[in-house]
């Protein structure tokens, strides 16, 4: 039988001490580090105070935390029925900046720390590969600086940006714009092009190099908005190429909470609410057969900034379009202002807006659309509509109306009209307009001028659209003759009658 006065005992009441030391131990010592109590602080985050190493702990155990967390929901998307699924390989893209350096670093330690433990504790990544894209060919960057950052115990895989110009075996045509406009009484944008063959390319531009390839691309965007964005959308594919030729399925991105909610608005403004939601993503499963995380999101600028100078985390300053510009010079460089300075009037602004955002989900139809033939994501099928409806720009004349060359469908065959080395004979031109997605169709209308040639995986989207919607046409034609099979009469038995 159980005794009252025993329950009354010093013996039974100490969990309830052990409960309130828990708490006397979280009581915050009044100019002291919320973690030792001892030290003296260093740095207030969010209202807690911080001496320098328990800072680097605290980071070091925040991002481990996030980085198990995000490989936790890729294994349950991609393998529900597998309690331990197999470690991936993963692709860190280092820039060189401050972000992505510091992601490389985290991404080490907890790599080299798993291994020491031997086979008891398995790694997150099978193993850990450094992917970068040499942007010397429009900025002044140290190419050597950057591979210092990554070191000589990390395997380091390099793309240039010229490389999309490069027309070779795996990519033997360019993709053209030949006009780019509202013509009279149309409803909405046509953007006519027509596909290059490698053969033809080299002929009439036997000059041009990739690099000048490259400038002349940039050259013909008028906004420094539009050369941002047009840049982010090579940028993103040369990393998407080097982790499927290097065998990874995760590729790791430094994107900071400050870069993300800056990103949301931008986004926004630039009119890609449609794919949003894959774009400021913690795991993003839209590529085929890669993942692309984003760990450091818990991590405003600030908090980065501090972990490299306390961490001894080498950087490198990254030049873009908008280096040294006014905040106005593009609305990737207005909304960081904006959102930089609204976070230091109102504290916490940059995580309520990640946390807010997160809760967001692609909409069906978004995950079932056809990828736009620049950036790669989901194009929204109304998108021609509501430009038109939203759009308000100069109607050309009557004389470049006239002067227009009919299209033909994006799925038709050139073949049959192709020039065959004689420069008579016009390629027939295609309507790519529902293949654009919102943002990319205002980055091309608003082109210097027509004859504005894309790289050549925009052509390589266009064939395996072309090639995937003629497979579905010829697989429905044999489902649709599978289910009438039964109704049709054989002509030989019937004459055999």
């Amino acid at each position: 039988m159980c005794d009252i006065d025993a329950a009354q005992t010093p013996d039974a009441r100490k969990p309830t001490n052990r409960t309130n030391k828990t708490q006397n131990e979280r009581l915050r010592v009044p100019g002291k580090c919320i973690k030792c109590k001892t030290a003296r602080p260093n740095v207030t985050i969010r209202k807690s105070l911080y001496c320098k190493p328990c800072f680097v702990r605290a980071s070091v155990v925040k991002f481990r935390a996030a980085l198990s967390k995000s490989r936790r929901r890729i294994a349950d998307k991609t393998t529900p029925n597998t309690l331990e699924p197999a470690a991936p390989r993963a692709m860190v893209a280092l820039s060189g900046g401050p972000c992505s350096s510091a992601l490389l670093q985290l991404t080490l330690d907890y790599h080299n720390s798993m291994l020491q433990k031997g086979a008891a504790v398995q790694s997150p990544y099978l193993q850990i590969i450094v992917g970068h894209i040499d942007e010397s060919a429009l900025f002044d960057v140290p190419n050597d600086a950057v591979r210092s950052v990554a070191g000589d115990a990390v395997q380091f895989r390099q793309a240039h940006l010229e490389d999309v110009f490069a027309v070779g075996e795996n990519s033997g045509a360019l993709l053209e714009i030949v006009a780019a406009s509202i013509a009279p009484g149309e409803s909405s944008d046509r953007f006519r092009a027509r596909v290059l063959e490698s053969e033809h390319f080299s002929s009439s531009s036997s000059s041009s190099s990739p690099r000048e390839q490259l400038h002349r691309l940039f050259d013909s965007l008028e906004s420094a908005t539009n050369r941002e964005a047009l840049l982010d959308a090579i940028k993103m594919f040369l990393l998407t190429k080097l982790a499927h030729a290097s065998n990874c399925s995760v590729l790791l991105m430094g994107d900071s909470a400050t870069r993300i909610a800056s990103k949301i608005v931008s986004l926004t403004s630039r009119g890609r609410g449609f794919s949003l939601p894959l774009e400021v993503a913690s795991e993003c499963l839209w590529l085929d057969g890669l993942a692309v995380v984003r760990p450091m999101r818990d991590f405003v600028a600030k908090e980065i900034a501090f972990l490299n100078r306390w961490a001894g985390f080498a950087s490198v300053v990254v030049p873009t379009f908008t280096t040294g510009a006014p905040a106005h010079a593009s609305i990737d460089r207005l909304t960081e202002a904006f959102v930089v300075g609204l976070d230091c009037d109102f504290a916490s602004t940059v995580p309520t807006v990640c946390r807010t955002v997160q809760k967001l989900e692609p909409r069906p139809e978004a995950l079932a659309a056809c990828s736009c033939l620049v950036c790669g994501l989901p194009v929204d099928p109304g998108s021609l509509t509501w430009r038109s409806r939203l759009t308000v720009s100069d109607a050309p004349s009557s004389s470049s109306a006239a002067a227009a060359i009919d299209c033909v469908p994006a799925d038709h065959s050139s073949s049959d009209s192709s020039n065959n080395g004689n420069s008579d004979v016009a390629v027939p031109l295609l309507d790519i307009s529902t293949r654009l997605c919102y943002a990319c169709q205002s980055v091309l209308h608003f082109c210097k001028s027509d004859g504005l040639v894309l790289p050549a995986f925009c052509a390589e989207r266009l064939a395996d659209q072309t090639d995937s919607s003629a497979s579905n046409n010829t697989r429905g034609h044999e489902d649709l003759r599978k289910q009438v099979e039964q109704f049709l009469i054989d002509s030989d038995k019937e004459d055999s009658d």
